[in-house]
C-alpha cells in the first residue's frame, strides 16, 4: 500500500504555537501519533475561534470532521515549539477541507501535513447541510452555482 502524501493549501490562513509536553511523549521518546491529532484537532477550534466561531456554532450550525490523513514527516521531542499553520481549500456542497502544516520551530523542519475533511452538520435536524454563503465570504471563497 503506497504512503499516504498530503500536499499543504497554497495559502496559510491562521497559525499557533505550541510547545510539545512531556505528556505528549511515547515510549521512543518522541512525539506520539495520537497526541499529534490532539494538537490537529486544537488547532481547527482555534482556527474557527480566530473566526469568532466554534466547532458547535457557526453561523448556527456545526462541524463534523468526516476524514483525516496526516503524513508525519519527522521527529519532535519534549519541549520543542511546533508552529501549526491552518488554511483551506476543496470547498463542496456541504463542507471544505481543513490542511495543516506542523512545523518544528527551532529545526524548521516539517513535522507532518495533514489535511481534515469537514462538513457543517445540523444538530437539531441530525443531518448535513450546505456551506453558508456568510462562512465562505468570510474566507474568500466564491459562491458557487448549483444546478
Amino acid at each position: 500500500m503506497p504512503r499516504v502524501r498530503v500536499t499543504p493549501p497554497d495559502q496559510f490562513l491562521f497559525s499557533m504555537k505550541r510547545s510539545v509536553g512531556i505528556s505528549d511523549i511515547n515510549y521512543a521518546k518522541h512525539l506520539d501519533s495520537i497526541a499529534m491529532v490532539n494538537i490537529l484537532h486544537e488547532a481547527r477550534l482555534q482556527f474557527l475561534a480566530s473566526l469568532g466561531f466554534t466547532e458547535g456554532n457557526i453561523f448556527g450550525l456545526g462541524m463534523v470532521v468526516t476524514d483525516l490523513a496526516v503524513e508525519y514527516r519527522s521527529e519532535s521531542f519534549a519541549n520543542d515549539i511546533l508552529i501549526i499553520d491552518v488554511g483551506v481549500s476543496g470547498f463542496n456542497r456541504y463542507g471544505f477541507d481543513i490542511g495543516l502544516q506542523v512545523t518544528n520551530s527551532a529545526l524548521e523542519t516539517v513535522v507532518c501535513n495533514a489535511k481534515m475533511g469537514v462538513v457543517f452538520f445540523d444538530f437539531d435536524k441530525h443531518q448535513i447541510i450546505g456551506v453558508p454563503p456568510a462562512f465562505k465570504a468570510i474566507l474568500g471563497q466564491p459562491e458557487s452555482r448549483v444546478a
